[in-house]
């Protein structure tokens, strides 16, 4: 998934295991996780190095593979993580071992902190503190929710591994999490991702993979058809799976057309044609 303009290309579907071969539904993703960053590292560092989950798998677990493989954790912590703030200041002449931590983040003081641009009714805080938990330094996001009066109605914690990206790439990041649901949707109502009769796992998998793949080039095609016509950036382009449906088969229709009375050298003209009439019947995203 690209960060600006959120297109999401499927890399691999993977049945899960039946309860009686591993219960813990978590472990199972852990395990099928493992393996395709294993058997894509090399692909995967250069074109996603960064991992984006639902606060569910804010795990040590899944933090200690992320880092042990080289990837960046993007996730959602709870409202009352426990942060440490690094001790900055001098140290006091005494005694013992140097001051460490300054205090405990709290969510409600924000002195020191950077501010982030947000929407009128947001206050955005970001800063590098330690993480216990983790056992290492993360970079972490605030977003608080404010209601008409400027009062404060909740808040909500992000954090990444990695502590050099930005406030903003770190948000969008995890915004774009909703994205997938479009690809499933697309799967299922334009790519037959449900319609399979086939029991086996390998067959399931790879009708599923097969589906996918369809959207897929569908949308890179359609990036590479408009930007190509337009001169727009790819994250600036909507993709609508209905309208590439739409325009194939006007495509299809329009050559048999043309096949029929002799003319199919003349396709490339209708193709080219500035009123667009193999685009009839597309509609926005």
């Amino acid at each position: 998934m690209s960060w600006v303009g959120h297109h999401v290309f499927p890399i691999s579907l993977r049945q899960t295991r039946p309860k009686a071969e591993k219960a813990d539904r978590l472990k199972q993703y852990l395990d099928q996780l493992r393996v395709l960053l294993r058997k894509h590292r090399v692909w995967l560092r250069t074109y996603a190095p960064v991992l984006v989950a639902d606060g569910q798998y804010a795990k040590r677990v899944f933090f200690d593979l992320c880092r042990d493989e080289g990837f960046a954790f993007v996730t959602k912590l709870a409202v009352n993580a426990n942060l440490l703030i690094p001790f900055t200041g001098q140290h006091p002449k005494r005694r013992g071992g140097r001051q460490k931590w300054e205090k405990k983040v709290d969510f409600c003081d924000f002195a020191g902190w950077t501010g982030v641009a947000g929407s009128e009714r947001e206050q955005v805080w970001t800063r590098v503190v330690w993480a216990p938990h983790f056992g290492c330094y993360v970079r972490v996001i605030v977003i608080q929710t404010v209601d008409l009066a400027g009062k404060v109605r909740g808040h909500v914690v992000l954090y990444s591994t990695d502590t050099g990206r930005p406030a903003e790439q770190i948000r969008a990041l995890y915004s774009a999490r909703f994205q997938l649901e479009f690809v499933f949707r697309d799967a299922k109502q334009h790519a037959s991702l449900t319609t399979c009769q086939l029991r086996s796992k390998k067959g399931l998998e790879n009708h599923w993979n097969a589906s996918m793949l369809t959207v897929s080039l569908a949308r890179a095609e359609q990036f590479l058809r408009v930007a190509a016509l337009t001169g727009q950036p790819a994250q600036q382009i909507v993709f609508s799976m209905e309208d590439a449906k739409r325009r194939a088969f006007n495509l299809l229709f329009a050559q048999r057309i043309f096949a029929n009375l002799g003319l199919s050298q003349r396709f490339e003209e209708l193709q080219n044609h500035p009123t667009r009439p193999l685009d009839l019947g597309v509609k926005a995203a």
